[in-house]
């Protein structure tokens, strides 16, 4: 597909969900798009051009580090004798130079390293954002929490834009776990003293479209070429699922035998010393 073609067939679709000028966050998979030459850097550009503020993940876990045995609790969706490296700790969390987990996408990634994009500083579950308000939405990001800067956007009545992808990618939807009363989980990281300090962490969102069917009423959908977007406001989506998880807790469930879906149906990590 011709660049030109491309990026007057994505502006338009953008148009057609009738949201320009909103703040967002945006989840992708540019394989949805089938092979389209120039994809991240049109998208980039169109992006910024339609939306007023754009926050992407840029989840990290680089510094993931064996937390202290007294710092173990139960309930915590990991196995501790598998689930960290204790022989080779990581280098100390600096959110200058956290590689983006590749599962967050070559978009995201590459929105990341823009010049002068903001991130905040977490190192687990680091935003990264452009536009008129970035600095608001994310800063502070305390380690002691997990998602701050989409609870400021919800707050701002912004929206989650799915390019390709679906509810089992929405972040957003931890925000409902946690308001529904399910505790996130704790993780380790190293910091720049080089001590280990617990961070909290968002479980697991393999189920996460058994919600799909409950929140299709507030979707506004269309397609991008071969790429299905779906675009939702962050409030309702929100109130909709806390409900659901709140009236059936096995709801978000990927299988019976997922432990961090089974330990987040049952309210999450039990330690008094960190809780």
């Amino acid at each position: 597909m011709k660049n030109n073609s491309t990026k007057n067939l994505i502006a338009d679709g953008l148009k057609k969900l009738a949201i320009s000028g909103q703040n967002v966050a945006v989840h992708s998979s540019l394989r949805s798009f089938g092979k389209v030459e120039n994809l991240v850097p049109i998208l980039n550009n169109l992006l910024q051009e339609e939306f007023s503020t754009i926050l992407m993940p840029a989840f990290s876990g680089s510094a993931n580090a064996l937390p202290p045995v007294s710092q173990r609790p139960r309930q915590n969706g990991c196995d501790y004798s598998i689930h960290f490296d204790s022989i080779q700790p990581p280098p100390p969390f600096q959110i200058e130079t956290a590689p983006v987990h590749p599962k967050m996408g070559m978009l995201s990634q590459s929105f990341a390293q823009l010049p002068n994009t903001l991130r905040s500083n977490h190192p687990w579950h680091s935003w990264s954002a452009r536009g008129s308000r970035a600095a608001e939405f994310l800063y502070p990001h305390p380690w002691t929490t997990t998602n701050p800067p989409l609870n400021r956007l919800a707050d701002a009545d912004g929206w989650v834009l799915l390019l390709g992808v679906t509810l089992t990618t929405c972040t957003a939807i931890h925000l409902a776990e946690e308001k529904a009363g399910r505790r996130p989980f704790f993780r380790w990281a190293v910091d720049t003293d080089h001590s280990i300090k617990p961070v909290r962490v968002s479980g697991c969102a393999k189920g996460f479209d058994r919600l799909l069917d409950l929140c299709r009423p507030i979707f506004r959908e269309t397609d991008l070429g071969l790429c299905h977007v779906i675009a939702a406001p962050l409030q309702p989506l929100i109130e909709i699922c806390t409900k659901a998880i709140k009236d059936n807790s096995e709801i978000t469930k990927c299988s019976s035998t997922c432990l961090r879906c089974n330990d987040a149906a049952l309210g999450g990590p039990i330690f008094e010393g960190l809780n």
